[in-house]
């Protein structure tokens, strides 16, 4: 799917924001927007959200000097998500559906703004998602094809939401997952380093897309990448930015997320904000 000229303010805010943070001294924030800004204005609008993300990243990375601008805040957000992990467990064991309540806490993990919030925000999110109503919800077609398959794909998303996925991909405990990460850093996407830290290799395979893109791209991913969805017989992709980059490739994918602008919702159905398990329309086609 190509970019809106809705996404273009959605960019720059997201700029600001990380200028806010203090990377720059006062005197360097104007040119860094003037030269983010210039990029906009060329850039070529047919590519895909993450697509375009990856150059931008790129460019801010260089603006910056800085390789990884958000490091000590995917730390940050690893360590909470594990702190609370007990808590979570407690929340699974004695559910009557396990499997479904883990889904639901892997969604919570695209919903969860650890920037302003403290623990106890982040449990009130979370609970909030395990009863939430979802507007689109495939996931008993999601768990029959899981019982049936003999190769499944993860394609995770932020640092802090993977803790949330390992509990989904241990509750599912199948013996054959693929788990894939960036494979360099672009904004809080989980990388190798992350996956290792919230024990992602002790029931998982670690692969990457092959890409900085913050979303899985299909048309610059790495052949590995390309492979293992191909020859997978469900895959579970975390968040927009995957679902922007994957939602026309011809394969079993499972889409979990929360609904963040108009745009992805008006090309599945939903509504901004809405909370979906939706199967791949370009599969539901075949």
């Amino acid at each position: 799917m190509h970019i809106s000229l809705d996404c273009i303010p959605c960019i720059v805010n997201s700029f600001l924001r990380l200028l806010n943070t203090g990377l720059l001294p006062e005197n360097q924030k104007e040119p860094a927007m003037r030269e983010v800004l210039q990029f906009l204005s060329t850039a070529d609008y047919q590519k895909s959200p993450p697509a375009l993300g990856r150059d931008m990243h790129r460019l801010i990375r260089s603006i910056l000097n800085n390789p990884d601008p958000y490091k000590d805040v995917k730390t940050k957000y690893n360590k909470l998500m594990l702190d609370m992990l007990p808590k979570l467990k407690e929340m699974i064991g004695p559910a009557n559906n396990p499997f479904d309540t883990a889904l639901r806490l892997a969604m919570a993990g695209n919903v969860i703004d650890f920037g302003p919030q403290n623990q106890l925000n982040v449990m009130e999110t979370i609970d909030r998602v395990a009863h939430a109503e979802l507007a689109i919800d495939h996931s008993h077609l999601l768990k029959t094809d899981l019982m049936n398959a003999e190769k499944i794909v993860y394609v995770g998303d932020n640092c802090g939401e993977i803790v949330l996925d390992k509990l989904l991909v241990d509750t599912i405990g199948h013996q054959h997952i693929t788990f894939v990460v960036r494979q360099s850093p672009v904004l809080n996407d989980a990388t190798l380093e992350d996956a290792h830290m919230v024990g992602l290799h002790e029931n998982t395979e670690l692969i990457t897309t092959g890409d900085d893109s913050p979303g899985a791209v299909w048309e610059t991913a790495s052949d590995e990448f390309r492979h293992e969805l191909q020859s997978a017989d469900v895959v579970l992709a975390k968040g927009q930015g995957n679902l922007e980059g994957l939602i026309d490739v011809h394969a079993p994918i499972y889409f979990i997320l929360v609904v963040k602008c108009k745009l992805i919702g008006n090309r599945i159905g939903a509504k901004t904000g809405d909370f979906v398990i939706t199967r791949s329309p370009s599969w539901l086609k075949k």
